[in-house]
């Protein structure tokens, strides 16, 4: 986690280095990710930035966390609704539909996200999947909740249990989407949503069937 210092900026100021780290590792990776370029991008020094990060790792490692907290921040009520009529589902479709136009206002982080995922950072891989899996299991818990609570996710299941099933399928089925983006050459986040949308439904139906309520 950064210093204390880092915390007392100003947010905006927060979000413009850490923009600039995600710039930096994303176009260079970590071990050519340079610290000055950084500094020099946010238009801090280069000594603010050890006054606010020990070391290049604990930058990066944050920025893997900051950039989850943005996006979730940013997209995630689009998947939680309190409203009681509404099919979790179908929600669920419609959102994917919406989110992924809105997406490529943050074409940067959401790419940055998905080269970690994918391994692009070998060695960091663990300890930033270990916080992104984390943060994910949070987020299912609050949707299955939700879902029972409103009807359209079975009661009889544990919540635990949906939550590894969900994020077992949501895993696999994000790693099939960017591999075949990647091997078309293209990253996810660039192609339209109709080339994917007949998986998508594909794999909501499936989830549906196997915990929806009937």
């Amino acid at each position: 986690m950064p210093k204390k210092t880092f915390f007392n900026l100003e947010e905006k100021k927060q979000e413009t280095i850490m923009r600039s780290a995600v710039n930096e590792f994303l176009n260079h990776g970590f071990e050519k990710g340079n610290i000055s370029n950084i500094a020099k991008n946010a238009r801090v020094s280069k000594g603010s930035m050890y006054q606010y990060f020990e070391n290049k790792k604990e930058l990066f490692l944050f920025s893997v966390k900051w950039t989850v907290d943005f996006t979730s921040k940013k997209y995630g009520d689009y998947f939680i609704s309190d409203n009681k009529d509404v099919n979790i589902f179908d929600l669920f479709y419609r959102s994917s539909k919406s989110i992924w136009i809105e997406m490529k206002e943050e074409r940067e982080l959401i790419i940055f996200i998905q080269d970690v995922f994918l391994g692009k950072y070998k060695n960091l891989t663990d300890e930033s999947m270990s916080y992104m899996m984390d943060t994910l299991n949070e987020y299912t818990l609050k949707l299955i909740r939700n879902g029972k609570e409103n009807g359209f996710i079975r009661k009889d299941l544990d919540d635990d249990m949906l939550s590894i099933f969900i994020r077992g399928v949501s895993i696999e089925f994000k790693e099939h989407m960017m591999n075949k983006a990647r091997k078309n050459g293209s990253d996810i986040v660039d192609e339209g949503f109709e080339i994917n949308e007949r998986e998508i439904k594909s794999m909501i139906e499936l989830l549906k069937n196997g915990m929806g309520e009937k």
